[in-house]
């Protein structure tokens, strides 16, 4: 009896956990807020065409010579070891990141349970988010099916607002590289 037991809850476990994995990757083209009203996902600019500003675009690559000093960024960054799209430099005790999603609009972009804030960012649709005081991200549309993301994690030294005034600093760089602003 306690064997079949066991199996059941194991079984449960294991349900629950697909269940959850089948939410997370699925994409839903549109979202609800908190009313429950059906909205249209996220988009870029205005006006801007769904042709792919991104394509030849390299995460290591987003930052001028010179925007990479007034960041204080000291040399090359290097692509993240568990995904291939976002790079990410040091700053002392600080990591900066930027990430290139050639195929995910912003709102496929999943960002669990962090608070996140709908904004516009250089009249993108844009996402802030705030994983806990010390990360923070910046998501913006860059055409209906591309976006990226401008992310910071500090030291837990340094004051709470770090994290982004960092991504505040640096996302409107990375903006104009794309863009030619």
């Amino acid at each position: 009896m306690q064997r079949n037991m066991r199996r059941s809850a194991a079984a449960a476990v294991f349900a629950v956990a697909a269940l959850s994995l089948s939410a997370c990757s699925g994409s839903s083209r549109s979202t609800e807020d908190t009313a429950g009203n059906s909205q249209q996902p996220p988009s870029s600019k205005t006006g801007e065409s769904n042709s792919q500003p991104l394509a030849g675009v390299k995460p290591c690559e987003v930052f001028t010579s010179e925007q990479a000093t007034k960041l204080g960024l000291s040399g090359p960054g290097t692509i993240n070891e568990f995904d291939n799209s976002t790079c990410d430099w040091k700053l002392g005790e600080h990591i900066l990141g930027v990430s290139v999603y050639k195929d995910m609009a912003l709102n496929e972009i999943n960002f669990s349970g962090d608070e996140k804030t709908r904004t516009t960012f250089q009249g993108h649709d844009a996402l802030l988010v705030r994983s806990n005081e010390r990360q923070c991200s910046l998501a913006f549309a860059t055409s209906g099916t591309t976006s990226m993301l401008v992310r910071s994690t500090v030291d837990v030294s340094t004051p709470p607002d770090t994290a982004c005034n960092l991504v505040k600093k640096a996302a409107p760089m990375v903006e104009a590289t794309i863009f030619g602003n």
